[in-house]
């Protein structure tokens, strides 16, 4: 018998904490025992209320079993350290859901390009793709790397972040070795699988999970209301607002999920600004809800697979990204028909995830309890 233990850092809110409750709960359903572990570093350790639509356990640490089989993300392995001890690596497996979070330097300025995911779809001439956006930071090289890399993460060497840089170094060392490792990879996005194939050289399992269906009714449209995540890209807005007056840019910030919906429901599109690390919830939940989506191509976003918004609604990330996006608001503005009916079929692939993420979990515990 094989029991899952799933290391989350309980008490956050976000699409990650989520994603991994719902692990628990597609393995629960089909019998295996299964439960979260907080994380060691992490605030919390009693599961939102929102999390109460899953089944799901939480238990304070790994029982000594030789079953025990155990999940984690990336995002910060030195806090599962104690749980890494007391499993071995070809039981462990590591979640990439964030690949940009990652402490490795090589996730944290990770893009996707050509080789790894395509940003436009199949067979198209992609002759035409501009120089894309130049000042994003890349890995240090050379001596002391780690603690150059450590210092750059807290804001330099400041005195006062000693303590901090040090904690970090630590950290990235930890993830490091981890991942030299022979553990086993996951991810929920072709983001996620093309960064392990092209710079760990392994294998990832897709997971593809699914975002929660809204529980709200068909709510009035705004037609010149334009969202966007108050927590990613935010400085970008006052580009826009200056190009595009007439639109209403307001923030999705410190919601309950129904508060999502209720403003995703009412919005003309919902606009995404910020990198994504991984194939992130408010574009599927916007999707869900009938709202039309228009994103900068950074992170997943860049990879057609995990976004087939459309040609025109994926916006490259360069120097004059604002004057390039400008023009497809003015015309949702306008009239949304197009957008509308060229979405059609990525509102159709978001609403078939439940049903593609149950298939790959019957797989995903095939494998698991077959090992």
């Amino acid at each position: 018998m094989t029991a899952v233990y799933v290391s989350c850092p309980i008490g956050d809110r976000t699409g990650g904490p989520e994603a991994l409750t719902l692990l628990v709960h597609a393995l629960r359903k089909r019998g295996v025992e299964a439960a979260l572990v907080p994380m060691r570093g992490f605030r919390g350790r009693t599961v939102p209320d929102e999390y109460s639509v899953y089944d799901y356990a939480v238990v304070d640490e790994i029982p000594r079993r030789d079953d025990a089989i155990l999940a984690l993300t990336e995002v910060s392995p030195i806090e599962s350290h104690r749980e890494l001890r007391r499993v071995p690596a070809e039981r462990t497996w590591m979640l990439w859901l964030s690949v940009n979070f990652s402490p490795l330097p090589q996730a944290r300025y990770y893009r996707a390009g050509e080789a790894t995911g395509s940003l436009l779809p199949p067979r198209a001439d992609a002759s035409g793709i501009p120089p894309l956006w130049p000042y994003d930071n890349e890995p240090l090289q050379g001596p002391a790397r780690t603690l150059r890399e450590a210092a750059r993460r807290r804001d330099g060497w400041s005195p006062s972040h000693w303590r901090s840089i040090a904690i970090e170094a630590a950290s990235i060392r930890y993830a490091e070795r981890l991942v030299r490792q022979p553990i086993n990879h996951g991810t929920q996005s072709f983001y996620g699988q093309g960064f392990v194939s092209s710079v760990l050289g392994r294998e990832a399992f897709m997971l593809p999970e699914y975002v929660r269906p809204p529980r709200i009714g068909a709510q009035q449209r705004i037609p010149n209301l334009f969202l966007y995540n108050g927590k990613k890209g935010t400085w970008k807005i006052p580009e826009l607002r200056a190009l595009v007056p007439e639109a209403d840019f307001r923030p999705i910030q410190d919601m309950t999920y129904d508060e999502v919906c209720l403003a995703l429901a009412s919005a003309a599109a919902y606009v995404e600004i910020g990198h994504l690390p991984g194939r992130d919830r408010l574009p599927r939940e916007a999707a869900n809800l009938g709202t039309p989506v228009i994103m900068l191509a950074r992170g997943a976003g860049y990879c057609w697979a995990d976004f087939p918004i459309g040609v025109d609604y994926r916006i490259p990330y360069t120097v004059d990204w604002a004057q390039r996006m400008a023009p497809v608001i003015r015309e949702v503005l306008a009239d949304p028909t197009r957008i509308n009916e060229a979405q059609q079929d990525y509102r159709a692939l978001v609403a078939s995830e439940p049903e593609r993420y149950e298939r790959a979990m019957d797989a995903w515990v095939e494998r698991l309890t077959s090992s």
